[in-house]
């Protein structure tokens, strides 16, 4: 009976792809004009930067995923490709972009609700509001996937309302000359100001890894998973690109770089403040609607490490719909802590200092992801051909994406990351110790039958007598 359950609660291709734009979408688009609007409008070519690399990423992501499917997806064979540390470390990284991110995508709902209740202005009370909304979406997600994909669908829909109502419409009241006086608004370079802007707006595309996390919660994962990415990055880009630049082209400067909802305030420039606060009721249902979404990445990453060992077994516990309850609760007493702690007297601000956490986190995890793929398809015995040579170019240029992103995103960002690989040390180790406990049972295969099928295979053994680790390497035939 659990078993079947948990087959009836996936997600099939639409929601699948609805959860993956609306997941992109939910985690930028909303806030990142505002963001956007401190560099100028010469972020149109940072957007343009990120699209490319993103999708360079999106190719590489959806080939991991049909090649080797697994639950928690690419970040997942990331730790099967490369052994336990960079595992366990990815998956820590990941995870924290997730719940972290999340925490913005409820600054953002909340900056749109106090459009309506203009006390959430106050600090204090938007970040009680966030928590009392977050604990809300808990419940939901408790639920199941299923329950979560025909939420998506609905709130998807708002999300595409709002962004493409103001993105096309918008470009008939499009005044150029605003738009070219804030070009640079930046005392950098044009082209540390493109670099910034890529940095800032690749907030915008995290979650394009999320058909491919949510694995385990999808019907037919080879077929959908692919579709899914490409479709959904398709959908966000556009929205974004449209509505972002259109909106610094109405809206006066001064007004976009302090509004915390650029959307609604562009309805009321435009419409009035009747459609303006239509327009806000629909980003709040959009902005939030992307909650449970991510919940879902939040706790099929560290499942995944859990049932592998990496991570503590209460990540793995599910409940009767297949949902890591333990591991869904524990990221929200956590991301109540980091709303607690960055209440800021701008919201806007606490907004950008969410983001840079959040991508000083995921960077490790794509870099890691994107260069995964050239391993996955050595061990497949895939190594010969054009197809091989294309995607491990894919994998460089994906590579160089994120390393560029990072430059862009300042000293902030490279300082988080340091320190964050710095605690996935003693983690190991304390990883390390729990196996040697365990039987002298082995960390980890590095490439394994079990996990890639056929092919070369070396195993990291932690039970030596002299305390060293020792690399065995053997040759599997088909």
């Amino acid at each position: 009976m659990g078993a079947k359950n948990q087959t009836t609660n996936r997600m099939g291709l639409t929601a699948l792809t609805i959860m993956t734009a609306s997941n992109m979408m939910g985690s930028g688009v909303f806030m990142l004009p505002s963001s956007l609007a401190q560099i100028g409008s010469i972020s149109i070519w940072g957007w343009t930067l990120t699209f490319c690399g993103v999708m360079v990423l999106a190719l590489v992501f959806a080939k991991v995923s049909e090649l080797a499917p697994c639950k928690g997806g690419v970040i997942a064979n990331v730790g099967n490709a490369f052994g336990p540390y960079i595992g366990l470390q990815t998956t820590l990284f990941y995870w924290l972009s997730t719940w972290i991110g999340n925490c913005a995508l409820l600054v953002s709902g909340v900056g749109y609700l106090a459009y309506f209740f203009p006390i959430l202005h106050q600090p204090l009370y938007a970040a009680l509001t966030c928590i009392a909304i977050l604990w809300i979406f808990v419940a939901l997600g408790l639920q199941g996937a299923k329950v979560v994909g025909y939420a998506q669908i609905f709130t998807g829909s708002c999300m595409l309302i709002v962004v493409l109502g103001i993105g096309f419409s918008g470009w008939f009241h499009f005044d150029y000359s605003l738009y070219a006086q804030a070009y640079n608004v930046t005392s950098q370079s044009n082209t540390q100001a493109i670099m910034a802007a890529a940095a800032i707006s690749l907030w915008g595309f995290l979650g394009i890894e999320s058909a491919s996390v949510s694995e385990a919660q999808v019907i037919n994962p080879k077929r959908n998973i692919p579709l899914a990415t490409i479709c959904g990055l398709a959908i966000a880009a556009l929205c974004y690109i449209s509505s972002s630049n259109v909106i610094m082209g109405i809206l006066p400067h001064a007004e976009l770089v302090t509004s915390t909802s650029p959307f609604a305030d562009t309805a009321r420039f435009l419409w009035g403040p009747t459609v303006g606060q239509c327009i806000s009721a629909m980003a709040i249902i959009a902005c939030l609607g992307a909650m449970p979404g991510w919940q879902i990445l939040q706790t099929e990453v560290p499942r995944s490490a859990a049932e592998a060992g990496l991570f503590p077994r209460m990540f793995a516990a599910t409940n009767q719909r297949g949902v890591a309850y333990k591991g869904l609760i524990c990221t929200a007493c956590l991301m109540t802590g980091v709303l607690l702690l960055t209440i800021s007297p701008n919201l806007e601000q606490q907004f950008r200092t969410i983001i840079i956490l959040a991508i000083s986190a995921c960077l490790i995890p794509y870099a890691f992801a994107a260069v995964s793929l050239p391993v996955v398809m050595v061990a497949k015995q895939l190594r010969h051909g054009r197809q091989f040579v294309i995607y491990s170019c894919l994998s460089l240029c994906g590579l160089a994406f994120v390393v560029v992103a990072l430059m862009g995103a300042g000293t902030q960002p490279l300082f988080w990351g340091v320190m964050l690989q710095m605690v996935t040390i003693p983690l190991y180790l304390l990883f390390v110790m729990r196996q040697q406990a365990l039987k002298g049972s082995p960390i980890t295969p590095i490439f394994s039958e079990q996990r890639f099928g056929h092919g070369p295979s070396a195993s990291i053994s932690a039970g030596n007598t002299d305390g060293r680790f020792r690399v065995d390497t053997v040759y599997k035939g088909k």
